[in-house]
């Protein structure tokens, strides 16, 4: 997948899993597939978001695709039902056929600005989809941003900047108008736009640089791989550092970091599978008083972040709040007589538990970690009106 190296350190991507994480979601919540047989990641990483999407459709053998070994053995790590078939595979010529059938979902977050002339490999991922198939793609396009442009001014200077070249050249991302194209030309019915996300870094002040933190893992990337002597890593890294700080000041929330990133999705015509029984779960309810309908809001949007969505208006009158809850929602519903739901609880996979945990803690609510499953982070905690909720690393 990668143009100079597939050396990854997943600790260090996984560092803003967060803010990495949230395009993927808004990504596939525009792939309408119903009970698809066959899912494919094309640049899994080290696989969370992979095993989100088998979780969506349990019924999907789902792939994962990816040319680094370091990120797929965190992958499997992760996978400890052995859920996803985990492939180490260049995407530049990766070939559908190798799948020995039809995906009826293909998926690339974040994976195709590593992938010179992807555009023509587009067409051949499109034609191998089945009916109804959905194509979606997300790539960053922040590259006239100061992360990027004084990283090459910082590489121009530097004694070894002929090397440096083509670790700081521009990645090849394709306009809006041509990933339209390219899909539509492939028989897909398309939708492309953009998003700049305010990403707000740091905000508990525990990092000197944390955008130099963030692209340690993806951008700067090629430019440690280049420069092996540590005395001339550390001088590039002075320079690009004290760059960035100015460029990205400290603010009373945090480092404000700006960051756009631009989402295609295609659709091919046709009839997906459709699954008999039950396609999922919709939403899970849990019990509130009358009136609690801010304080909910409070823990559950300010402090869990989930996004409120509008009730229908029959069902407004009758008090209550509602959240997306990744593909699912989740409702708080009025109960007359309520009493606190202490066994029967929500569970929220995030993408980084201890950062929830210390929002949790920091908002005053207690956080009650338990350790009785083996390799899955969590803990326990109690909404405003004293419902259990149990939160796990995804």
């Amino acid at each position: 997948m990668l143009t100079t190296s597939n050396r990854w350190d997943p600790d260090q991507y996984a560092r803003f899993s967060d803010h990495r994480s949230r395009p993927f979601f808004d990504l596939v919540a525009r792939v309408d597939a119903d009970a698809p047989r066959l899912v494919v990641d094309l640049g899994c990483g080290n696989g969370p978001l992979t095993l989100w999407l088998a979780r969506r459709w349990p019924g999907a053998r789902v792939v994962g695709v990816d040319h680094s070994p370091q990120m797929l053995e965190a992958a499997r790590a992760l996978d400890t039902a052995g859920r996803v078939e985990w492939v180490e595979a260049d995407l530049a010529t990766w070939d559908p056929a190798s799948l020995g059938a039809a995906p009826d979902v293909i998926v690339a977050n974040a994976a195709l600005q590593w992938v010179p002339g992807h555009l023509d490999i587009l067409g051949r991922w499109a034609s191998s989809l089945a009916p109804g198939g959905w194509l979606a793609l997300q790539v960053p396009n922040n590259f006239d941003a100061p992360s990027h442009t004084l990283m090459r001014e910082v590489g121009a200077a530097h004694p070894r900047a002929a090397e440096l070249r083509d670790a700081l050249s521009r990645p090849g991302v394709a306009s809006p108008a041509e990933y339209l194209a390219a899909l539509s030309a492939a028989g897909l019915e398309t939708d492309v736009w953009e998003t700049t996300y305010q990403h707000v870094l740091d905000p508990e002040g525990r990092q000197d640089n944390p955008v130099l933190e963030w692209v340690r893992g993806t951008g700067l990337r090629p430019v440690l791989d280049t420069l092996t002597n540590e005395a001339e890593r550390e001088a590039f890294l002075e320079a690009y550092a004290g760059r960035l700080r100015t460029a990205y000041p400290r603010t009373s929330v945090g480092v404000v970091f700006p960051f756009r990133r631009l989402f295609a999705v295609g659709h091919r015509p046709g009839k997906g599978p459709r699954r008999e029984g039950a396609l999922g779960l919709g939403h899970v309810q849990v019990a509130m008083p009358a009136g609690a309908e801010d304080a909910m809001r409070e823990f559950y949007a300010g402090v869990l972040g989930l996004p409120e969505l509008p009730k229908p208006s029959a069902l407004a009158a009758r008090g209550g709040v509602w959240f997306a809850l990744g593909a699912q929602e989740l409702h708080c519903g009025v109960e007359e007589g309520f009493a606190p739901a202490r066994k029967a609880h929500p569970c929220l996979v995030v993408g980084d538990v201890d950062a929830v945990a210390a929002r949790v803690a920091g908002a005053g609510g207690e956080v009650r970690w338990d350790e009785q499953v083996t390799g899955v982070p969590r803990f326990h905690t109690d909404d405003p009106v004293g419902n259990r909720v149990e939160v796990q690393q995804g």
